[in-house]
């Protein structure tokens, strides 16, 4: 399956017709084998590749907003190329930024940690400050910090598409009184709409991971949503109501509460944090911190909790 693959006659896409088309590298494991310490379980499955590039659905000029992160052995990386020739690929692991470097010249390919990519920057530095579209099969170790850092940057990202678990992806999608329903699909759902595209099995992967995976895909508006608050006080409220999920809120915020030397109405401390939307979340953390604004340049989602700085005592 190391066929050249290009996706033609997308509505309202660019057509490869008539564009270069990269043949796949190989991915073979002689190539080089997963590292475990990476979380690596590379794509192998080329129709399954190409399903997952259909899902980008960029139409900025040659591709030049789209970014691939983790191409590993580059199953979605030939694809996307013979689409999107301006893209970009960020990649931790030395041997495949070489490998595809390699296979894939024309690829504007950065060896860097995805974590510690400046959306905003990237924005400007390849696509005129446009919103950016991201794609890729992620290790499940750091699916959650990636997802968080892109939320971060969200007024930057116009679509994020990303292979999880199952479970995770069930999380990121969950709606209120849902047995998988937290912190992450709070976060996600205030700023963007995520949904499962559709699930994919072990079998696609090598090595197979033990367990099911899905890819998600979230849409970001133009603009961050004006929430009134400082996002930082909303994830402590977060953290400590879903700390005892089963608790009704003036038991788990109880500590908080303290701090503040305030008590809640019935109307609010009766409820369970599973109960509660989004945006009444924004709305308690209103009452319990009054109205702010996030510190500009702060980690709401990603830094440590503790941090003084994230937590605006500048």
């Amino acid at each position: 399956g190391d066929g050249a693959f290009g996706v033609s006659g997308r509505q309202g896409l660019p057509s490869a017709e008539g564009s270069r088309q990269f043949k796949t590298p190989s991915q073979s494991g002689d190539v080089y084998k997963a590292k475990q310490s990476l979380g690596q379980n590379f794509l192998v499955d080329q129709g399954m590749a190409r399903k997952m590039v259909g899902q980008v659905e960029d139409t900025s000029e040659n591709g030049k907003c789209v970014i691939e992160v983790g191409p590993g052995k580059g199953a979605l990386t030939a694809q996307l190329l013979s689409l999107y020739p301006q893209m970009t690929a960020i990649e931790i692991d030395q041997r495949s930024v070489a490998y595809l470097g390699e296979e894939l010249p024309d690829l504007d390919i950065r060896h860097q940690d995805v974590l510690t990519v400046d959306w905003q920057q990237l924005s400007l530095d390849k696509a005129d400050g446009l919103q950016l579209s991201v794609i890729g099969n992620l290790p499940y170790y750091i699916v959650s910090q990636i997802l968080f850092s892109i939320l971060d940057a969200s007024p930057h990202v116009r679509r994020a598409v990303l292979t999880m678990q199952l479970e995770v992806a069930q999380r990121v999608v969950s709606t209120p009184r849902g047995k998988t329903y937290g912190i992450l699909s709070v976060a996600t759902q205030l700023y963007g709409v995520p949904h499962i595209a559709f699930k994919i099995p072990p079998t696609v992967f090598q090595p197979q991971p033990d367990v099911d995976s899905a890819l998600v895909v979230i849409e970001f508006p133009k603009e961050r949503p004006v929430l009134g608050i400082n996002e930082c006080d909303l994830r402590t409220v977060l953290r400590a109501s879903f700390q005892m999920r089963r608790k009704m809120l003036r038991q788990s915020l109880k500590e908080l509460l303290k701090s503040k030397d305030m008590v809640l109405s019935d109307e609010w401390g009766t409820l369970r944090p599973e109960v509660l939307t989004p945006m009444q979340f924004v709305e308690l953390t209103k009452l319990i911190f009054g109205e702010g604004v996030t510190p500009p340049g702060v980690s709401v989602w990603r830094g440590k909790l503790d941090d003084s700085a994230r937590l605006g005592d500048l």
